[in-house]
């Protein structure tokens, strides 16, 4: 009898701070969602072809995913529920707590980026007709020069059709 006791005193001792646990789980959830949505938006911004996303910051993003459904989960059971076991469930909330913060902690370490170069594309030799003359070499140098100029951002290549736009470009890149 003692034992059953001790353990609804225990389960009472949290009845007093279940809400606050809860409290503090959509507290923390919150922060971690607005992590989440920084690292979107850093995402979209450094995400250009060629690039692709870290495998640490993939699987951070898919933890964020999951932890955010099991909390909606585990809402919804003590929601459900009446009112002692309610109280039982504040182990679930904590563990929920610890990994929301292990999350959160995490999120710092994506050092140099969330992107890397996507070794798959790079180095693709395009098929292309030949060009020569004084002209091209003098164009493709000039192309050359803006992509490995750092403060180049976009380049752009116009003229009529037929001029050899494409075919310039597939030789620079060859």
């Amino acid at each position: 009898m003692d034992f059953v006791l001790n353990k609804i005193d225990k389960h009472l001792g949290n009845h007093m701070s279940f809400d606050q646990y809860r409290e503090d789980l959509k507290r923390k959830l919150k922060e971690l969602n607005g992590l989440k949505e920084d690292i979107e938006s850093t995402k979209s911004i450094e995400l250009r072809p060629r690039k692709k996303l870290k495998a640490e910051v993939r699987i951070w993003l898919e933890n964020v995913e999951r932890i955010n459904g099991q909390v909606q989960d585990l809402d919804g059971r003590i929601d459900e529920s009446n009112a002692l076991p309610r109280r039982f469930r504040a182990e679930d909330v904590l563990a929920s707590i610890r990994e929301v913060e292990e999350l959160i902690t995490q999120q710092g370490k994506f050092h140099g980026g969330l992107v890397v170069d996507n070794l798959q594309r790079i180095g693709q030799v395009l098929t292309t007709s030949s060009l020569s003359g004084e002209g091209v070499k003098a164009y493709i140098e000039k192309i050359w020069q803006c992509l490995m100029d750092d403060e180049v951002s976009k380049i752009g290549v116009w003229g009529m059709a037929g001029v050899g736009k494409t075919s310039i470009m597939k030789l620079t890149n060859n």
